[in-house]
């Protein structure tokens, strides 16, 4: 049976915003995501196995915020946070800092709800590594 887990990555990123279609939209919002990286490349980066080769990736929007794609094996989110609501969840003790992705990254641990055994010591690093080529493609 195939691994599913949600990666949450939080990266910020300096620079324009996002040109969006709407002035009540978030940058984030005109993204899709599902276009950003080729899915053999998701799968490589996060370790996939062969369940992520039988569903296709699912586009789905986010209201004004963003959008997710949902992979078999993974959703990736690319949306708008505010500050308020990073401050939130580093009070919570859930954010753990990752260096070397974007301008400031962190990884939501999300306490051991990783799917068969995952954990976020074994889920993190393809999280990371697939951070790492979003933000090449949002830069």
């Amino acid at each position: 049976m195939g691994r599913m887990f949600r990666i949450v990555l939080l990266v910020a990123l300096a620079g324009p915003p996002v040109p969006s279609a709407d002035a009540g939209q978030s940058p984030a919002a005109g993204i899709k995501v599902c276009g950003l990286l080729p899915a053999a490349q998701v799968k490589q980066l996060i370790g996939g196995d062969a369940m992520f080769d039988r569903f296709p990736p699912e586009e789905e929007a986010m209201g004004n915020f963003g959008s997710s794609c949902n992979y078999a094996g993974a959703m990736v989110q690319v949306m708008s946070f505010t500050q308020a609501s990073i401050d939130a969840a580093r009070k919570r003790g859930r954010l753990e800092p990752v260096t070397g992705v974007g301008d400031e990254a962190y990884f939501y641990d999300n306490r051991g709800q990783y799917a068969e055994g995952q954990t976020s010591a074994t889920v993190r690093p393809g999280a990371v590594a697939l951070a790492n080529a979003l933000v090449a493609k949002l830069r």
